[in-house]
């Protein structure tokens, strides 16, 4: 019976297990798609102007990459959950059923049980009296006759209870091997009901840890979500700042082009002759030509290229001249603008030391300033930009290449 009752214990387990729901849906894809389309409203990257959306939008595609995988593992554990909940079900009714049948075998036994007990019975009241009555007993009843009828009547009933003895026996002999039959089937019923509650207890088991699983999955799936949506709004969080800086960029490129345009005016002669490379040695890590802001769609003009260099590396001027304008602070971070026979102008920005004072003549390859990392930067290197007239030519014009306008 206590078996019965750990059994009975398990069905009900289960059946309260089933009634435990849990969240089975990723968010709607519609939602998602919306999202997405916010995003790219807003936009996916920034450059070095904003180095916060930068790390959202980081934030944000580490999250898009692991919210695939993660619907993927929540659908994937959500029917991992229902497949084994069903199995646990099938394995919970099967032991129900041989809790039945071993019941059922139960009863049978104890009904042959009584059968037997009833035969032995009867078999000890005859005996009983064959014993008091002695050996002889039916033969002193046939001789104790009156007459030949009386005697054919003592001899049948001699026979009836000689053949109700034999009837016992054999009934007392059937009901033995049933019992011994039925004592098996039992044992079997049992073993079976035995099995059919480990497997229950083993799939209820499985079952619980994957419904854990299908709920760790849903839960990374609505915390990837919000890290995105939270990226998001950090991103159009920063959304007027940038807005800001690139009108303040195009503010100082337009000082700039005054500045070179009012002093070329008082220049003699054309913008010609060899220009020096302003760091020896030093690579191009980014040309001239239009920008559009990656996230907020921006649009601005890298009116030079940038020259890689190492912090403190010695900036030379690319010819003779005039320093005109000595800066710093915003974009350019420290720059220098000096002017050329020609109307011609070259500038130097993001040093982190100048050389050199406004007014100060300077001849080709003097070390007017050094590389640095002031202003609008992620690392230090040198913008160096030409001008003719205040318009930005292409520097690579007159290093090999044509000599033209940065056209944006």
């Amino acid at each position: 019976m206590a078996r019965l009752r750990r059994i009975a214990g398990i069905l009900a387990l289960a059946g309260i297990l089933a009634l435990v729901a849990i969240p089975t849906q990723s968010p709607p894809a519609g939602a998602d798609d919306r999202l997405d389309e916010q995003v790219e409203a807003a936009g996916e990257a920034l450059d070095s102007a904003n180095a916060q959306v930068a790390k959202a939008l980081k934030r944000y595609r580490t999250a898009e990459r692991q919210l695939t995988q993660a619907r993927q593992r929540s659908i994937n554990a959500s029917a991992a959950s229902e497949r084994a909940f069903a199995k646990a079900q099938q394995a919970s009714a099967k032991a129900a059923s041989a809790v039945a049948a071993v019941k059922i075998a139960e009863a049978e036994q104890e009904r042959i049980q009584g059968e037997m007990d009833q035969a032995v019975g009867a078999m000890n009241d005859i005996a009983r009296v064959v014993y008091q009555q002695g050996p002889l007993a039916e033969l002193e009843v046939v001789l104790n006759s009156q007459d030949p009828g009386d005697m054919l009547l003592r001899l049948a009933s001699v026979n009836a209870l000689s053949q109700q003895q034999e009837r016992l026996r054999q009934d007392l002999e059937s009901a033995a091997r049933d019992l011994s039959m039925e004592q098996v089937r039992l044992e079997a019923l049992r073993a079976e009901a035995d099995s059919a509650q480990r497997e229950a207890l083993a799939n209820l088991d499985q079952a619980r840890k994957a419904r854990k699983e299908a709920r760790s999955a849903q839960l990374e799936v609505f915390a990837l979500t919000k890290l995105r949506k939270s990226a998001l709004a950090e991103a159009r969080t920063y959304k007027l700042a940038v807005a800001r800086r690139y009108a303040k960029l195009r503010k100082q490129q337009a000082r700039i082009a005054r500045l070179a345009a009012q002093a070329a005016a008082g220049q003699s002669g054309s913008p010609t002759g060899d220009l020096l490379w302003p760091i020896d040695g030093g690579g191009v890590s980014d040309e001239v030509g239009a920008r559009v802001h990656p996230v907020y769609g921006y649009a601005s003009c890298h009116t030079g290229i940038d020259i890689r260099g190492g912090t403190g590396t010695p900036i030379r001027v690319a010819a003779s001249g005039t320093v005109l304008s000595i800066t710093n602070g915003g974009p350019y971070g420290l720059a220098t603008l000096v002017i050329h026979d020609g109307g011609l102008a070259t500038f130097y920005a993001h040093q982190s030391r100048v050389r050199v004072s406004e007014g100060d003549r300077v001849e080709v390859g003097q070390v007017i300033g050094e590389v640095g990392s002031s202003g609008w930067v992620t690392g230090p290197h040198l913008h160096f930009e030409v001008r003719i007239a205040g318009k930005p030519y292409d520097p690579r014009g007159w290093f090999g290449r044509a000599k033209v306008p940065v056209n944006c």
